[in-house]
This record gives C-alpha cells, structure tokens and sequence, in this order.
C-alpha cells in the first residue's frame, strides 16, 4: 500500500501558525542580538555600513525562508498522523472494521496508531464472536433446541461490550 502524502500542508492553520511562530522568533533572536550589539558597544563597537545591513537583510530573508520551510515539514510529522487517524476512525465510526491506521516510519504517534489498531483488531474479534453465536442462534433455532443456552452465552458476549456513555463520564 503507498502511505505517501503528496502536500506538506495538511492542516494549514496549525502548520502555517506554528512556522510563522518558528520564524518570527528567529528573526527576533537575530534582531535582538544586532539591537543588543548597537546599544552596548562595548570594546568592539558594530558598524554597519549600507552593504552590512542588506546583507543582513538577505540572512534574514534566507533564515525565514529556511525555518519556514522546516517547519512546515517537521509539522507534516505531526499533522500527516493526525488527517489519517481522523480518516480511520471516521471510517470505523461508519461501522467498517476493516480499518488501519497505516503511518509512515518518520511520522509521529506510532505508538497511539499501533494501540489503536489493536483497538480496532479487538473489537473487530469481539464483533465476529457475536455474528458467531447469532448464527447459532439460528442453527439452534432450526435444529428446534433448546436456546436458553445458547442466548445466555450471547448475552454474557454482550455485556462484554460497554455501551454505557454515561458511567464513562462519571
């Protein structure tokens, strides 16, 4: 299966708030230090000629570009993990158990993705169990049994199941 994002920007608001953040402080770091070394001299006083400040523009300009881009890329590792956990539970949400959460090696939440597989691997075992005994329920039925055992070991089946919202809240 190809597990392969084609855009680095996946949720746009967190990773563009997140690398303007990255940015901003950069260049208030490089600012800072230049503001520092103007106002207090010390023995090595910092002369900047025309040349020195457009240079220092043009650092700036590739340090924001840089983090920038670093940034949206690092914050790919997260929000990538995030849109396919999402995608999956909405799919086992629609009631199709078939679902997996598939991350690439790079990508953050490995462990959360491996425990929720295993999740959904278990309730998928329980569900099976249940159509299991529905079917012989029906077996039983037609062979004209008695189903009391048959529905009490369902029923154990089912209480399994927590389904109360209400006692997990509390």
């Amino acid at each position: 299966m190809e597990n392969r994002r084609k855009t680095i920007v996946i949720n746009r608001k967190f990773q563009y708030q997140y690398s303007l953040l990255c940015a901003a402080v950069s260049v208030l770091l490089v600012n800072g230090f230049l503001l520092v070394r103007m106002l207090f001299p010390g023995d090595d006083p910092l002369a900047l000629s025309m040349t020195a400040a457009l240079a220092i523009g043009a650092v700036e300009l590739i340090l924001i570009v840089s983090i920038w881009f670093f940034v949206l890329r690092t914050t790919h590792r997260i929000a990538g993990p995030v849109h396919v956990i999402n995608r999956e539970i909405a799919r086992l949400g629609a009631g199709d158990l078939t679902a997996n959460i598939a991350l690439r090696e790079t990508d953050m939440f490995q462990e959360e993705a491996a425990q929720m597989n295993a999740s959904i691997v278990s309730l998928r075992e329980q569900i099976e169990t249940l159509k299991a005994m529905a079917a012989r329920i029906e077996d039983t039925q037609v062979a004209d049994q008695n189903l009391a055992a048959v529905i009490a070991s369902l029923q154990s089946e089912l209480a399994r199941l927590n389904t109360d919202v209400q006692r997990d809240r509390s």
